[in-house]
């Protein structure tokens, strides 16, 4: 194995892990530090519309290791919704970087591209780093990955849902038309979707759902992040090629000949 790190870069920063973990919906502060601790996580999402400003320099202090905060606009439906959003929290947390969530409707909580592409527009004038929660549409993502996006996030489907990939071959193609930083995010439910994605060719993770409302959201990180590395692995050792036929693991040549 190469001894070059295998580190993903975005706007310049290095990081070890590639999976990112939402911080909501656990059940308490301490078992989002242990899980986040089990993940080997290095950036965390924080959504900036659930703080007040005593909330947020509770979470905050609560928060026992230190991490690269990535909020999001979560709840956002609106262009201008999104862009005082992202205004906030630039102020507040000191940072450049906003996940840009625009939801269209509530009961799929599906994202909106023509908001989300006039947001991104605006927001990219204003010197944010993008991070841009799409749908797996390929030609989309191509578009906000030339409109200057830090990393395109598409989902693999419905937030929340668990259902994992449901349309892998528009994945192959966003992953082959774009050269740039591609997270997955949203519709992860177990680790074996997070393998596959890696192995798919995907820059990184993110997943919340599937880690904190599992039985144990700890052992759960744990595995999430396992697989993450098990799944880049994979996708770095080049799987071999598939065929409809079989292929001999032991050749014929120098067989004891029949008696």
């Amino acid at each position: 194995m190469s001894k070059k790190k295998d580190e993903l870069i975005i706007d310049g920063k290095k990081f070890a892990s590639r999976l990112i973990m939402g911080t909501s919906l656990y059940p308490n502060l301490e078992v989002l530090n242990k899980s986040l601790e089990a993940s080997a996580t290095e950036i965390i999402t924080v959504s900036m519309r659930r703080f007040n400003q005593e909330g947020e320099k509770f979470f905050l202090k609560g928060i026992k290791s230190k991490y690269t905060f990535l909020p999001n606009t979560a709840g956002c439906f609106t262009k201008k919704e999104a862009l005082l959003t992202a205004e906030l929290s630039r102020e507040s947390l000191k940072t450049e970087w906003i996940k840009l969530e625009l939801i269209s409707e509530n009961e799929m909580l599906l994202p909106d591209p023509l908001e989300l592409f006039a947001t991104c527009e605006e927001l990219v004038k204003k010197k944010f780093k993008i991070f841009a929660y799409c749908s797996d549409d390929p030609i989309l993502c191509k578009r906000l990955e030339e409109l200057g996006c830090a990393a395109v996030m598409p989902l693999i489907s419905p937030i929340g849902s668990g259902l994992g990939i449901r349309n892998e071959h528009n994945l192959e193609i966003i992953r082959s038309i774009c050269k740039g930083v591609i997270i997955v995010d949203a519709g992860i439910g177990t680790p074996s979707h997070a393998c596959k994605v890696m192995e798919l060719g995907f820059d990184g993770v993110l997943l919340n759902s599937s880690v904190a409302r599992s039985f144990d959201p700890i052992q759960m990180a744990m595995a999430m992040n396992l697989a993450v590395k098990s799944g880049r692995l994979s996708y770095l050792s080049g799987s071999i090629e598939k065929t409809k036929k079989a292929v001999r693991s032991t050749p014929f040549r120098g067989k004891i000949s029949n008696f």
